[in-house]
């Protein structure tokens, strides 16, 4: 749910989200390290950028796929379902 918080402030904001934006969402400036540089830039779904001295942040192509996978609660179930276990028959 924080991933996808996230991602729709970029949306929300035309496309670009503040540092300032993403860590009102995430409420300190340790949480936003721990899912913005180390999760979300480090994978690749979104990209910092400088722009007088300021950073912003969009997402990428994968962000774009990514976002669009956890908007569809289907899918995120499915992963939830098989990842890690084995499925049961029911």
């Amino acid at each position: 749910m924080i991933a996808l918080e996230l991602l729709n402030c970029i949306d929300t904001e035309n496309g670009k989200a503040s540092k300032w934006s993403l860590i009102k969402i995430l409420g300190n400036e340790s949480q936003f390290r721990y899912w913005v540089e180390n999760f979300l830039i480090q994978d690749g779904f979104i990209k910092e950028n400088l722009e007088s001295g300021r950073s912003f942040y969009s997402k990428s192509e994968n962000g774009e796929l990514f976002h669009n996978l956890l908007k569809n609660g289907n899918v995120m179930q499915a992963f939830l379902r098989i990842s890690g276990k084995r499925l049961k028959q029911e």
